[in-house]
C-alpha cells in the first residue's frame, strides 16, 4: 500500500503541474463564463440552457483530460526508459498502474470539482435549486470519466500507440452513447457476421445509458436501485479494464 501511496501522489502532483491540465482548466472557466452569456440569450429558460451548457462542458473537459493524461502515463515512461528506474525500485507492476491511474483520477476529478462548483454557484445566481439533482449529474459525469479512464489505459497498453489509443478511446465514447441503437442494428441486420461484429463492439464498449441521469432527471432523484446498479457498472467495467491492463503490463519486457 506504501508503494501505490507513493505512485499516487506523484502522478497527482506531477498532473496538476501540467500545463496541458492548467490549459484545459482554464478553458472550463473561459467556457463556464461563455455559458453564463449564452444562457443571457434565452431568458425564460436561462438557467436550463446554463445547466446543460456547464454540465456537457464539464464532462467533456473532463472526458480531453483523462483519456489525454492516461494515454501518456506509461507510454511516456517507456519510451523514455525512466521504467527501468522505477521498477528498480521495490514496486510490484501492479501497484505501480494502480497508484498512476488514481493519481490521474484524482487530479482529473479535482478539476471536474473546481468547474463544478463554479458552475453550481453561477446556477445559484439564476436562481436555479436544484441541489441534490447537480450533484447526481456531476457524479454520473465523474462515472464516465472514471470508465473512460480505464478503458483508455487498457487501449494505450494495448495499442502501445497513443494516436490509436486516443482514437479508439474518444470512438468507443462515442459508441457508448448509442448502445441501444447498436443492439437495434445489430437484430435488424440481415448478415450473420455483420449482427455479431455489431455486437460485439457493443458488449466491448461502455454502456452509458446506464448512467444518463437525464430519464430520471424531471421524476426527481432516482431509487437507490438504479444509483446502486450505476455505480456496480462503473466498478465493475472499470476492474476488468484495470485487471487486463495489469496482465498486459506484466507481460511487457523491461
Amino acid at each position: 500500500m506504501s508503494a501505490i501511496r507513493a505512485v499516487f501522489s506523484y502522478t497527482f502532483k506531477e498532473h496538476v503541474r501540467h500545463r496541458a491540465w492548467l490549459s484545459l482548466a482554464l478553458f472550463g472557466l473561459a467556457l463556464g463564463g461563455g455559458g453564463l452569456v449564452a444562457s443571457a440569450l434565452a431568458q425564460e429558460e436561462r438557467a436550463r440552457m446554463m445547466l446543460d451548457l456547464g454540465l456537457a462542458a464539464n464532462e467533456m473537459i473532463a472526458l480531453v483530460s483523462v483519456v489525454f493524461l492516461t494515454v501518456h502515463l506509461v507510454l511516456r515512461e517507456i519510451e523514455s526508459r525512466a521504467i527501468f528506474l522505477i521498477l528498480t525500485h521495490p514496486v510490484r507492476r501492479p501497484h505501480y498502474l494502480l497508484g498512476r491511474f488514481l493519481g490521474t483520477l484524482a487530479a482529473v476529478g479535482l478539476g471536474m470539482a473546481a468547474l463544478g462548483l463554479l458552475h453550481w454557484g453561477l446556477l445559484r445566481l439564476l436562481g436555479w435549486g436544484g441541489g441534490g439533482s447537480y450533484l447526481l449529474a456531476w457524479l454520473c459525469s465523474l462515472g464516465k470519466t472514471v470508465v473512460m479512464g480505464s478503458l483508455a489505459l487498457l487501449l494505450s497498453l494495448a495499442l502501445t500507440s497513443e494516436a490509436a489509443a486516443m482514437s479508439f478511446s474518444l470512438s468507443l465514447w462515442v459508441l457508448g452513447h448509442f448502445t441501444a441503437e447498436m443492439h437495434f442494428l445489430a437484430e435488424k441486420s440481415g448478415s450473420a457476421f455483420l449482427r455479431t461484429m455489431i455486437e460485439i463492439v457493443s458488449r466491448a464498449a461502455p454502456d452509458f445509458a446506464r448512467l444518463n441521469y437525464r430519464d430520471v432527471w424531471h421524476a426527481g432523484l432516482p431509487t437507490p436501485a438504479w444509483m446502486g446498479a450505476a455505480l456496480i457498472y462503473v466498478l465493475g467495467y472499470s476492474a476488468a479494464c484495470l485487471a487486463l491492463s495489469a496482465q498486459l503490463f506484466e507481460q511487457k519486457e523491461f
